[in-house]
C-alpha cells in the first residue's frame, strides 16, 4: 500500500478531530459527568439521611406508645 496524499489528509484531519475533541468536548462531557456524580452522591447521602430519621420516629413512636400503654 502506498501512501497517498488522500491518506495523509485523512490522518491530517483525524488528528485535527481528536485535537478539537479533546481541547473543546472532552471538558464540557467530563464536567457534566461530575456534577452528575456529585448529585446523585448527594442524593444517596439525602436518602441514608432520611432512613436514619425513619428509624429515630419509629422508635420514638414505639416509645410513646408504650408510656400511653403504662
Amino acid at each position: 500500500m502506498s501512501i497517498n496524499i488522500t491518506l495523509i489528509g485523512q490522518i491530517i484531519t483525524f488528528a485535527l478531530l481528536v485535537w478539537f475533541v479533546m481541547e473543546y468536548v472532552w471538558p464540557v462531557l467530563f464536567a457534566a459527568l461530575e456534577e452528575r456524580k456529585k448529585k446523585i452522591a448527594d442524593g444517596l447521602a439525602a436518602a441514608e439521611k432520611g432512613h436514619e430519621d425513619m428509624l429515630l420516629a419509629e422508635q420514638k413512636a414505639k416509645g410513646l406508645l408504650k408510656t400511653a400503654k403504662d
